[in-house]
């Protein structure tokens, strides 16, 4: 879903405040969410494309190709959960002609960005996307982590290219084809992969890959317990249906502490293995974690 963003603008506040903040910016800061396409040559003609996590960068960049820049909010090691952007960012993205948000409530801080350019495209590529909830109430965000929530979200992003610059059509709808193509063979792959196994469970730190579990019939189980550390007693829970089910490997994202994977992996006598759904490049990301995942199940 595309739509124009009509809010009171408070340009001059923000301006303001960025003034007097300036000096307090560290380098790490006003580095952050910096043009992370190419930005030599005619970069002054390309789009100017902000999204909130690189997964979301590296659909754009595959759709737009050599005609988008794009500027990634939540800077690699952040948790989007709970990520807060920087003033610094907020003017990156007041230039920007287009937003990708990923939606489903992952952008709860979206009303800042919005404010500071109220005449920028935004397009929410859950648009289409069946939610699953992540506790009672809630949806869960982690929508990208799923091959075909990806397709739904790349289809999105495209109309909010061709919307910006619609004289590029055709360029942008060979490049979406070409991307979709190569996501529906990896699914294809994956499927293949997982149906010939027994075992269907697999464990993880934070319980991001619900919708990828979703897709081959398979069952995660986090060890956070609504997004906390889990107590002694849940611990105790898993490590029993890990013995049950002859589990040896915990998957842990480098956002998190590891510590609690650390004491299950030793009590089950498991090794741990980084899965990292926030990299930059998705298609590599998802084959590996696939691959993991699989030789996991017993």
């Amino acid at each position: 879903m595309i739509r124009n963003i009509n809010k009171y603008s408070l340009i001059l506040t923000l301006l303001l405040a960025v003034t007097i903040l300036s000096g307090c910016v560290s380098q790490d800061e006003s580095s952050s969410g910096t043009l992370s396409g190419n930005a030599s040559g005619n970069a002054s003609h390309r789009i100017k494309v902000a999204t909130t996590i690189a997964p979301l960068g590296d659909f754009v960049k595959a759709v737009g190709g050599e005609k988008v820049e794009v500027t990634v909010v939540v800077p690699p090691g952040a948790e989007p959960h709970t990520f807060e952007p920087t003033p610094s960012l907020m003017m990156n993205v007041a230039k920007a002609n287009l937003y990708v948000m990923n939606g489903a409530g992952l952008e709860f801080w979206m009303d800042k960005l919005l404010e500071a350019n109220k005449r920028m495209v935004v397009v929410d590529s859950s648009q289409g996307v069946a939610l699953l909830e992540e506790r009672k109430g809630e949806i869960d965000p982690h929508v990208w982590i799923s091959l075909r929530n990806a397709a739904f979200q790349v289809n999105n992003i495209c109309s909010g290219l061709i919307a910006v610059d619609p004289a590029n059509k055709d360029y942008y709808i060979k490049n979406r084809d070409d991307y979709l193509q190569k996501l529906q063979s990896l699914d294809e792959e994956l499927n293949q992969t997982f149906a010939g196994k027994k075992n269907r469970i697999f464990i993880v730190h934070h319980p991001a890959w619900t919708y990828f579990a979703r897709d081959y019939n398979l069952s995660q189980v986090p060890l956070m317990e609504n997004e906390k550390e889990p107590g002694p007693k849940y611990l105790g829970e898993v490590i029993d249906l890990a013995r049950r089910n002859n589990i040896t490997t915990i998957f842990i994202e480098p956002e998190y502490n590891p510590k609690a994977a650390e004491v299950i992996a030793r009590e089950m006598n498991a090794g741990i293995v980084t899965l990292d759904p926030l990299a930059e490049n998705y298609h590599e990301t998802m084959a590996y974690a696939g691959r993991e995942i699989a030789l996991s199940l017993a």
